[in-house]
């Protein structure tokens, strides 16, 4: 075979081999077949220099090794790619994994979260109607009084910080009447002599105290101490005014007094009406009137609500027949008088378990009215 052949050949064998034509031939025609069939680097013709020769050598065996580590590296880089993509589907599900556990693990904390916040409002609800049990002129007050104050902490658009803080200070606004003696707890608070005033007015300041040492409490409680005050500074216990007095105790004062004058008659839409009459006649004395413009709406819907109401639909039925979608009609409230349930709650398994459990502690006085149609459905 010729030479060109050979290159030829050689270079299928070993294509990686450096290919170097050493000839005494200066045909050109050769040089060319030799560089582009059989794939020669260098083209020597005879006689050659030694010197050359050797460098010649020398470079195409340091090429060689280039295009042997190039290779070999790049081997290595291939396999490196494939185990970091390995290492990445594994990273991946390993994430993926994780991050499940994370999400289920959140919830499970957001869970035990949500049950320690319906526990803590429990206890709070719990212990407002401890307030109630002493002062016999009230029922759900306090629980009426925290409504109407959230309901209008929200229509002032207020954060959900002040929101929270206004309801529990407004469930506890009466916490320190727990310290006034019943000669005066029993008295109507115009009637009071000076020494028996002064006793009385101490109670918002005992309130605070009272729960002042709750951590996370202490805006409560100052809404809880300035709750009687008055806009025109002529209330207690600092004689505050106007926009001194804490949002959240000008809300609550105007909630009180709805309350107080609303649920103590017979005729409940009467009632409302005249105390709306009775705090607008305060503005600027007593109460707020930028406060008022909030809560007025929610009254006129309450007093809608309330006649509308069917009250012959009305019936008493005992614990044992209660289910689930019945509408409470009345407070519910345990033998000795603890509030239990207001009116208006909408009952569920849990609660009427709760409700049946709590009778058979302390047994109601009476039984527990519902809509005469929910009763009919149930036995339907």
């Amino acid at each position: 075979m010729t030479g060109v052949e050979f290159l030829a050949r050689s270079r299928d064998i070993v294509p990686d081999a450096l290919r170097i034509v050493l000839t005494g031939y200066a045909d050109i025609n050769a040089a060319v077949d030799s560089i582009n069939r059989g794939g020669a680097c260098r083209y020597i013709t005879k006689p050659w220099k030694d010197e050359e020769l050797v460098q010649i050598l020398r470079d195409g065996a340091h090429r060689y090794s280039l295009i042997s580590e190039n290779k070999r590296l790049t081997e290595i880089i291939k396999r490196q790619n494939e185990e970091l993509k390995n290492w990445n589907t594994q990273l991946e599900v390993k994430v993926q994994e994780q991050t499940i556990d994370i999400q289920n693990q959140n919830k499970m904390l957001q869970q035990l979260n949500d049950q320690l916040g319906r526990n803590f409002r429990n206890s709070i609800e719990a212990f407002s109607n401890l307030i109630e049990i002493r002062d016999k002129f009230v029922s759900s007050h306090s629980k009426n009084v925290a409504t109407l104050a959230r309901q209008t902490a929200v229509a002032m658009s207020l954060s959900e910080q002040e929101v929270s803080n206004i309801f529990i200070a407004a469930l506890l606004h009466d916490i320190g009447k727990i310290g006034i003696p019943d000669s005066i707890l029993i008295k109507d608070v115009d009637t009071l002599i000076d020494y028996e005033r002064k006793e009385y007015e101490l109670h918002s300041i005992r309130g605070q105290v009272a729960v002042d040492a709750i951590e996370g409490f202490q805006e409560v409680g100052v809404y809880i101490r300035h709750h009687h005050e008055r806009v025109d500074g002529l209330g207690f216990p600092d004689g505050l005014r106007k926009n001194d007095i804490p949002i959240g105790s000008r809300i609550i004062a105007i909630a009180d007094a709805i309350d107080r004058i609303g649920s103590s008659f017979s005729s409940l839409i009467k009632n409302y009406k005249k105390a709306q009459e009775g705090i607008e006649s305060l503005f600027d004395k007593k109460f707020d009137r930028t406060i008022y413009q909030f809560i007025k709406p929610i009254i006129l819907e309450k007093i809608c609500a309330i006649a509308t109401q069917n009250y012959t639909d009305e019936v008493e039925i005992h614990p044992d027949q209660l289910v689930p979608g019945m509408v409470l009609l009345r407070d519910v409230r345990s033998g000795t008088g603890l509030l239990l349930l207001a009116h208006g709650n909408v009952l569920d398994q849990k609660s009427i378990a709760a409700i049946q459990r709590y009778h058979h502690m302390d047994p109601f006085k009476m039984g527990l009215f519902v809509r005469r149609s929910q009763l009919v459905a149930k036995n339907d």
